[in-house]
């Protein structure tokens, strides 16, 4: 399945890698082959290359740390460097940033070592490796046999199964491998961004607008469904909206089980939430991450009121699962 995620970044490049096996004599059989170029440092790791780890089975999985569709990849992925690395897998994360602050290396070592990352992850923070692989989405998958000829390739989730039965190949082992991933068949709404980068589905009656701004609600009116409403002022930027009142809200109304928001403070503050109107919690935001508000399994309709009383807190995205 690709979300709005997946889309987006596939208008960063004039073109895009299909999903599919990789036959001989496709467009990388014209190259020397894809390679780690313009990498800015490497984590878990010392310098890398795709020739140098020739004759062993490689996996490279392209990601950036906010990205929730990465996220979820992350479990089997790392069974995978558990349970196959002794018998011969390489694998190899490219983290390419989609926000600005992502470029940042100490947050993303923060966040591998958070997320429990321990194999090698190159930081591609100007899109040259990205390029080098004509790469289109987050996650893609790329998996090289021992004479470095890539035999699979995936974008996106849903692929689990066929890709471990095909690195259980590339080692000689049976396949049997059964599949992994979240079940996203009942999430209705998209991905959406809070920056004036891309179209937001802020609601129409606030009269939405780039720069600075004071926003009103209106006690009788609730966000339509895949809408949110603010509260306070806040500077829209490409990226990020930015709190710029010692006050403000943000209420959304959406349709899934779990919701995510990519949020940072350039202090830690507390935030405070309500999911349906249920209890007020709190949650400390201040490196810009991924942050969890709402991790449940049950779908449908649900409403999320979130209020900062400190200016600074600034949002970047919301996901949902």
């Amino acid at each position: 399945m690709l979300n709005r995620r997946s889309f987006l970044s596939s208008l960063m490049l004039p073109a895009t890698v299909g999903s599919g096996l990789i036959a001989a004599g496709h467009a990388y059989a014209r190259l020397p082959g894809p390679e780690f170029v313009g990498v800015d440092s490497w984590f878990n790791s010392e310098p890398l290359s795709v020739a140098g780890l020739r004759g062993s089975p490689l996996l490279v999985e392209f990601g950036t740390y906010t990205c929730i569709n990465w996220r979820r990849t992350l479990p089997y992925v790392k069974r995978w460097h558990s349970q196959y690395r002794p018998q011969g897998l390489q694998i190899v994360g490219v983290h390419t940033p989609e926000f600005s602050f992502e470029r940042t290396r100490a947050y993303i070592e923060d966040q591998l070592r958070v997320l429990g990352v321990v194999f090698p992850v190159a930081q591609d923070n100007e899109f040259r490796t990205w390029n080098a692989f004509s790469n289109a989405f987050w996650p893609s998958f790329y998996l090289f046999g021992r004479d470095g000829r890539l035999r699979l390739q995936r974008d996106g989730e849903g692929y689990s199964a066929v890709i471990e039965d095909a690195i259980r190949a590339q080692l000689g082992l049976a396949p049997g491998a059964q599949s992994e991933d979240a079940d996203l068949s009942r999430v209705i709404t998209p991905e959406f961004y809070f920056g004036s980068l891309h179209g937001t589905p802020q609601d129409r009656r606030q009269s939405p607008r780039n720069g600075e701004a004071t926003y009103a609600i209106v006690d009788s009116t609730v966000p339509r469904l895949n809408e949110y409403q603010l509260e306070g002022t806040w500077a829209r930027a490409a990226e990020p909206l930015t709190l710029r009142s010692n006050s403000g809200k943000l209420r959304v109304r959406f349709s899934a089980a779990k919701f995510h928001l990519v949020a940072g403070a350039p202090q830690p503050l507390p935030v405070r939430f309500r999911v349906d109107e249920g209890a007020e919690r709190i949650i400390e935001v201040g490196l810009p991450t991924l942050y969890t508000l709402l991790d449940s399994d049950s779908y449908g309709e649900h409403f999320v009121e979130l209020e900062s009383t400190a200016l600074g807190l600034t949002l970047y995205s919301a996901t949902f699962g």
